[in-house]
């Protein structure tokens, strides 16, 4: 079974021999996620012994630089931007492809609590503070760099890639070429009925693996491919995870049972709250989260146990209103998890 890693190293065909395609977006997205110089920079200049120190992300980056069908990719613009007062977490990076296209990179989410909470403050609040800058980065870049463009994005990222492709005033948005969101969540539903929207859903291409819970939060009304994973679950957002023949990913025919249940007991659950009470459950909750005093989702799980005496002392201290949404909240969770679950169980 082959992923994009293999892809790496078997096409070493340029962007001018062959195509841009679905895989070179996947990788190019997931490059967002490291640190780049402030200064242009080819990537097969880059020093991957400061990138990361994960091992599979060294093997990429070795890859990615050392791949004739890469390495003469300039890298620009990069921005990484994190305020927890406003909870934004962005970052993004503009790469120049040979053959005189661009390709605008937006990083998804990290394991920050911030990061976090701006994720689930799309539930009720449209744009948040990533969109808005997402959209500004993609009007600064293509009014400096006047070549056609890709935008696109992992998770979040690809979230952040289709709301500034929306959105984007009309003389820049003509040269877009293609929108890529690999696996991201989709947006309140008054979105999709914008002039914005259906002026230029025709070029999104949306890709969720078979088990997507992220790639179906909220709304999606983009045509989506469903591709195979070699992962289990919430796993399979790993784009490591994702299958390819040869030029592009392995296509499936539908979700699997259990994710459309899942991602319909959510979608459902939302719907039956108004946006001001999904906005006090949220912020409920991550004050919750914040009486840790930790700040990385990853730093919560290794430290529950520790910390569980501060987390039933904020829930305690949570004001009457807090904590009668914080049930209504759970109730309605509870209510859709049980008429999907029969819903599933008739149909089977």
């Amino acid at each position: 079974m082959k992923n994009f890693l293999d892809y790496l190293q078997e096409n070493n065909r340029t962007f001018i021999e062959s195509a841009f395609n679905s895989i070179d977006s996947l990788i190019l997205a997931y490059l967002s996620y490291f640190k780049f110089p402030n200064t242009i920079t080819r990537l097969k200049d880059l020093d991957i012994s400061k990138t990361t120190k994960v091992e599979k992300n060294k093997n990429f980056i070795k890859r990615v630089i050392t791949s004739n069908r890469y390495k003469d990719i300039e890298q620009c613009f990069f921005i990484e931007d994190t305020d927890d007062l406003i909870e934004k977490q962005f970052s993004a990076v503009t790469f120049l492809l040979p053959n005189n296209t661009m390709y605008i990179s937006f990083r998804g989410t990290d394991s920050t609590l911030t990061g976090w909470k701006e994720d689930f403050n799309m539930a009720f609040m449209l744009p948040v503070p990533s969109q808005k800058e997402a959209l500004n980065y993609v009007a600064k870049v293509t009014k400096l760099i006047p070549r056609k463009f890709y935008i696109g994005g992992h998770s979040k990222g690809g979230n952040l890639a289709v709301y500034a492709g929306c959105n984007l005033a009309k003389n820049l948005s003509n040269r877009i070429i293609k929108i890529y969101s690999h696996d991201g969540p989709g947006f309140i539903k008054e979105f999709f009925t914008t002039s914005n929207y259906q002026n230029i859903k025709d070029k999104i291409e949306k890709v969720v693996p078979s088990s997507s819970i992220i790639g179906m939060l909220l709304y999606t009304n983009e045509k989506y491919k469903i591709i195979e994973s070699s992962a289990k679950g919430i796993l399979e957002h790993d784009p490591f995870s994702w299958l390819v023949n040869e030029d592009n990913f392995i296509i499936l025919k539908s979700l699997s049972d259990g994710t459309i249940y899942t991602n319909k007991v959510i979608n459902d659950f939302i719907s039956t709250l108004s946006k001001k009470e999904r906005e006090i459950f949220i912020d409920s909750l991550f004050t919750v989260l914040k009486s840790t005093n930790l700040t990385t989702l990853d730093e919560i799980s290794k430290n529950f146990i520790i910390k569980l005496p501060n987390i039933l002392i904020a829930i305690y201290k949570l004001d009457d209103i807090n904590k009668k949404y914080i049930l209504k909240t759970i109730k309605a969770l509870i209510k859709s998890s049980l008429t999907n679950l029969n819903l599933l169980i008739s149909k089977n």
